[in-house]
C-alpha cells in the first residue's frame, strides 16, 4: 500500500488541533508530547508562539506545568507467583553406547596458545594488488 501525503500545512493544522484539544482536555501527558513532537519538527521558539497564540494565560501557565514535570512513568504488569517456580536439575549424562561397545571419554589435548597474529599491513600495501598504479597526478590527461 502506498504511503499517503500529508502535506505540511494539513500537518501543521492536526497539531494544532490536537493540542487545543489536549488545552481543553487539561490532558498533561498529550500536551507534552505534542510539545515534544513541535519543538522537534520547528524548534523551541515556535512551541513559545504557538502557546501564546493557542491558549489564554491560565492555560499556558497549565501548558509550562505540564512541560516542567518528569514523564509519569508507564507502569508495568507484575507478575505475582503463589509459589516458586520449580526448578528441575539437569539428568546426569550417560555415555552413549555403540554397535562396538561402550563409548570411552575421549580426551582432546589442550593447544597451547599460538603467537599473536602479525598486524595486518598498511591500507597502501594490502590495496596494491587490486589498484591500479598510480603515478601522481596526470595534468596532461586533461589537457588531452
Amino acid at each position: 500500500m502506498p504511503a499517503v501525503f500529508v502535506s505540511p500545512r494539513l500537518r501543521e493544522r492536526q497539531l494544532r488541533e490536537a493540542l487545543q484539544e489536549a488545552l481543553q482536555q487539561q490532558d498533561s501527558a498529550a500536551l507534552r508530547q505534542l510539545s515534544d513532537r513541535l519543538v522537534h519538527r520547528h524548534g523551541p521558539r515556535q512551541l513559545q508562539r504557538w502557546m501564546q497564540a493557542l491558549a489564554s494565560e491560565p492555560q499556558q501557565l497549565f501548558w509550562s506545568q505540564a512541560l516542567a514535570q518528569p514523564p509519569k512513568p508507564v507502569p508495568q504488569p507484575s507478575v505475582t507467583l503463589d509459589e516458586p517456580p520449580v526448578v528441575e536439575e539437569p539428568l546426569p549424562v550417560e555415555e552413549t553406547i555403540t554397535a562396538e561397545g561402550t563409548a570411552a571419554p575421549v580426551e582432546e589435548p589442550l593447544e597451547q596458545p599460538s603467537a599473536p597474529a602479525p598486524a595486518p599491513a598498511p591500507i597502501k600495501t594490502a590495496l596494491q594488488g587490486w589498484l591500479p598504479q598510480w603515478d601522481g597526478p596526470q595534468t596532461d590527461r586533461l589537457a588531452s
